[in-house]
């Protein structure tokens, strides 16, 4: 992730990013920690690394000594698709950023987003929704009233945060079987009436493996009217 992030274009991105870790944990600036139950590493900030951050930088930022790993599939997944919209220079949250109140939409009707991209070109933003594994209909009904409640219906788009609008939600899955419940969900929900053609119209689909190492795989972009629906 380091790699794809600070060296996208170049070809020995890999040794770059290896050097820069052994040099900062030299320094002990980060601390390398075994995500659970997969014998990979990740790294997270030091006490003394956020300390430089935040006089270096003014980041408001913490030790990840005793930081929460959480659902590791499902971050990678959703850090991966943020750190695309990154290298073509739009401006992104990840899915820690908004959990920890640094980004400008933390809740928006009890749905928190999984990332946030800004498209200031289009004056708005992308709302994201991961899945990773089959979730209960409950769970689902909420993503639906979501969509059903803040996709325009019209020309009007949704006021999510000041000066923050909604333009599309991206449903982002690791496998097709978390996409296509919440496709059966969402297609149930526009036969009922409830989601129209052009809410369905800014709904996308978007499949990214994630490996054991959790590198991504190819991703396939569809959009849930024109591919799933019409």
């Amino acid at each position: 992730m380091i790699s794809a992030l600070l060296w996208h274009d170049k070809s020995q991105a890999l040794a770059m990013s290896r050097r820069l870790i052994r040099s900062m944990l030299d320094e002990k600036l980060i601390l390398r920690r075994e995500l659970p139950g997969t014998g990979v590493d990740c790294f997270t900030l030091s006490a003394a690394g956020a300390r430089q951050l935040n006089a270096d930088m003014g980041v408001n930022a913490k030790s990840g000594a005793s930081l929460p790993l959480g659902n590791v599939v499902h971050r990678a997944a959703s850090n991966w698709y943020v750190i695309q919209h990154i290298c073509l220079n739009n401006r992104a949250w990840t899915e820690h950023e908004i959990q920890t109140g640094r980004s400008p939409i933390r809740e928006v009707d009890g749905k928190v987003p999984d990332f946030l991209i800004e498209l200031p070109e289009h004056g708005g933003v992308i709302f994201g929704e991961v899945e990773n594994a089959w979730k209960a209909r409950q769970a689902r009904a909420r993503i639906k009233d979501f969509c059903v409640n803040h996709l325009p219906r019209n020309t009007q788009l949704s006021l999510l945060a000041p000066e923050q609008y909604l333009l599309r939600v991206v449903i982002l899955g690791t496998t097709p079987s978390a996409i296509n419940a919440m496709v059966r969900t969402l297609a149930e929900a526009h036969e009922a009436g409830e989601l129209t053609d052009s809410q369905a119209g800014e709904i996308d689909l978007i499949l990214l493996p994630v490996d054991k190492s959790f590198n991504p795989g190819e991703m396939v972009v569809e959009n849930l009217y024109w591919q799933r629906l019409a």
